[in-house]
């Protein structure tokens, strides 16, 4: 395996999910990961878990995936998405709320050189953010694996285990996020995804636009404000 696409946080926005998948296809990548929150916050759900499984794109379990299963509580989401989780397990049906209920909460490859989780690896279902460089390079420090990809926060970046090494290269240890497809949070509105040359020890951060208005338009048809769409859009 040398190239892989890591996609996250997709949030029920298929405009973004469908561009993305088309940018990421001209890179050829020999392996896919989605590190999880494939629904939560946007309109189309069903057809996003759809395209995943359609591509067999392996999944890791996000809180908003856990949330939609019934494997974590509504308290622990807040305003409109609130609502939104409890709609989209009305929107899905049996096939894809079991395929959200047996994602795993953690990926490791065979040679155990890279793990994938959506939130924290040390304890997964706990959904701590790995939001700075020194919570990631205590992170680091405490896995097996020279490589880990991950989530949550919908901030593209990267961090190495030693202070600066910007760079990616062997000999060090790296955290890797592709920010989000369906929600990004760093003041780009435009969908994130990376992809990874392991044998080249390369790393490309993508922006991908796509059209927004569509994802506003499903959820006023759910029945949301525009305050409240565009809240849940981020936008």
């Amino acid at each position: 395996m040398s190239k892989l696409a890591l996609i996250s946080d997709v949030h029920g926005n298929l405009p973004a999910l469908e561009a993305v998948l088309e940018e990421l296809d001209k890179h050829v990548p020999d392996h896919w990961l989605c590190l999880g929150d494939v629904v939560g916050y946007g309109p189309f759900p069903s057809e996003c878990i759809d395209l995943i499984r359609e591509r067999n794109i392996p999944t890791v379990m996000g809180n908003h995936d856990a949330g939609v299963a019934g494997l974590l509580t509504i308290r622990h989401f807040k305003g409109p998405n609130k609502e939104l989780i409890s709609l989209t397990n009305e929107l899905l049906n049996n096939d894809q709320l079991k395929w959200l209920e047996k994602l795993p909460y953690t990926l490791v490859n065979d040679d155990k050189s890279w793990l994938a989780v959506h939130a924290n690896p040390l304890d997964p279902s706990k959904w701590e953010y790995v939001d700075s460089a020194i919570k990631a390079r205590k992170m680091l420090g405490k896995i097996d694996q020279k490589l880990c990809f991950v989530g949550h926060t919908h901030i593209p970046g990267m961090v190495s285990d030693q202070i600066g090494v910007m760079e990616f290269k062997e000999g060090h240890k790296y955290l890797i996020n592709p920010g989000s497809v369906g929600q990004s949070r760093d003041g780009d509105f435009r969908a994130s995804c990376c992809i990874i040359d392991i044998e080249k020890w390369n790393v490309e951060m993508i922006r991908v636009a796509y059209p927004m208005e569509q994802v506003l338009t499903g959820l006023y048809k759910l029945g949301f404000s525009r305050a409240e769409a565009h809240q849940l859009l981020r936008y």
